[in-house]
This record gives C-alpha cells, sequence and structure tokens, in this order.
C-alpha cells in the first residue's frame, strides 16, 4: 500500500490528498535522506505530520533534489507542501 499524504487546514479538516507511485519513490528519496533532514522523518510505518514551519525547509529539500529525481510525485508532493504552506495547514503522511 503506497504511503497517503493529506493536506490538512489548521483545523486538521483534509483539504487535498495525494499518494505515493506504486513503486515507492517518494518513500525511497525519504529513506535515502541525510540524517536531520525532514524528509528523513517520514516514515514508513506509523503516521508523520510537518507544519508550516518545516513545510517550508521540507518543499526546499525536495525542490532541491537533482532535476532526474524529480518525479511526478516528487512534483506533486512539492505541490501539495505550498498548497499546505499558503493555507497556514499542515502535510499528514499515514504509513503502512
Amino acid at each position: 500500500m503506497p504511503l497517503v499524504v493529506y493536506v490538512e487546514d489548521q483545523n486538521h479538516g483534509r483539504m487535498a490528498k495525494t499518494h505515493d507511485d506504486r513503486k515507492g519513490t517518494l518513500l525511497a528519496l525519504c529513506e535515502a535522506a541525510p540524517e536531520g533532514s525532514l524528509m528523513r522523518c517520514v516514515q514508513r510505518c506509523g503516521d508523520t505530520m510537518l507544519n508550516e514551519v518545516q513545510l517550508r525547509e521540507f518543499a526546499d529539500e525536495l525542490n532541491g533534489l537533482p532535476m532526474e529525481m524529480k518525479s511526478g510525485t516528487v512534483r506533486k508532493l512539492v505541490a501539495a507542501a505550498e498548497f499546505a504552506i499558503a493555507s497556514h495547514g499542515y502535510l499528514y503522511f499515514v504509513g503502512t
């Protein structure tokens, strides 16, 4: 089952949903990210929530990936993060 990502508003109402691809591209990138990065916080099992401040750094990390790593899944996640930031909300990652 792929990782599911929700964009939530300030009251944790769900405004949008996206997910990792079947190959687990996003999760693989997060697991390979350097220690201390926000990408590394996203876990295969369990849930992760990033707030507006954390999302700015998270989006910068994703945007800083080499072009060949910026798959459609990564671009969708950047868009979701930017939507959450603009809404003063959260990204909620639901692991398996």
